[in-house]
């Protein structure tokens, strides 16, 4: 594993120039969900095993400590850029490896206090499951951070509780072009179609592109059509992430893949988004993964009406 450092230009300099490598050259405003800063205790991993955290090729992903670093050392596949200042160490792997491979990453605190060094696991996820930002404690966790933490927990219920209600509305609503209206989901414009022709096809996707449709209302729907090769293990959807032009990720409401498919055989995923407000200025990559984010589908230049 290849590593560089480079000194000169300020921190916050050398995170631009990273940032906007990472991202493509089209930026545009679009309705996103702000990136979690995950906190990790240090010495508080379960059965002594490392703590774990995902990173994705040419995704800057920045580790924030709450003790300056001397040192930062990484083994196993792959090769990182790696900016390091202080308190904070900022990794970009720069080479593809296999999906969920495995990188140790061992940093050396500067004050010299017990631990003197702490060990993490970097897996490798695809761009759009890679962690954009982490917070780890070596000593206790800042009452701002539990504050911080507490604020993403209430975020997350409150999307649950409102999940909760439009289900339970739904239930009482009319299927079809009725339920649409009478949901709010299609105004006076109906629904706009858009057949996508350009896709761009990642060179280790493992099952067949066949077409793909994007639908918006108030919320924006796609639908792909997939086929398994013959002789390949079974595939199903589970999750999926669309990233925009300016590294912003739209947020996925859900995914409707209900049976598996099988070698040979082609079957058509669905994924739709929250509301989203404004205009969508493409291009987007759209991210399917199967359980535990293996086979990844990666499809890019995805456009919407």
């Amino acid at each position: 594993m290849c590593l560089s450092v480079t000194t000169p230009l300020p921190l916050l300099s050398i995170l631009a120039l990273l940032l906007v490598a990472a991202a493509p050259a089209r930026a545009q405003p679009v309705s996103c969900q702000d990136p979690a800063e995950r906190p990790i205790e240090l010495g508080a991993e379960r059965c002594g095993r490392p703590a774990e955290i995902r990173v994705g090729e040419n995704v800057a992903t920045v580790l924030r400590f709450d003790t300056p670093l001397v040192r930062a050392e990484l083994t196993g596949p792959g090769r990182f850029r790696k900016v390091m200042d202080g308190e904070l160490l900022i990794l970009v792997p720069e080479e593809p490896v296999d999906d969920e491979s495995r990188a140790t990453l061992t940093v050396s605190f500067a004050d010299g206090a017990v631990p003197t060094q702490a060990t993490l696991q970097l897996i490798v996820a695809t761009p759009a499951r890679a962690e954009r930002q982490v917070e780890l404690f070596r000593r206790a966790r800042s009452a701002a951070s539990l504050q911080r933490e507490l604020r993403e927990t209430q975020r997350a219920l409150q999307g649950l509780h409102a999940e909760n209600a439009r289900l339970k509305a739904s239930q009482t609503l009319p299927d079809g072009l009725m339920g649409l209206w009478t949901s709010g989901d299609m105004g006076r414009t109906g629904v706009a179609a858009k057949e996508n022709l350009g896709i761009r096809k990642h060179a280790r996707n493992s099952l067949a592109l066949r077409f793909v449709l994007t639908f918006r209302s108030r919320s924006v729907l796609m639908v792909v059509s997939l086929k398994n090769p013959p002789g390949a293990k079974p595939w199903q959807a589970t999750g999926a992430a669309l990233v925009g032009p300016d590294s912003a990720e739209l947020k996925v409401a859900r995914v409707w893949a209900p049976a598996a498919l099988k070698p040979d055989e082609e079957r058509t995923i669905l994924v739709e988004t929250e509301p989203v407000e404004g205009a969508l200025r493409g291009p987007f990559t759209l991210t399917l993964w199967a359980e535990d984010g293996k086979r990844p589908i990666i499809l890019g230049n995805i456009e919407f009406p």
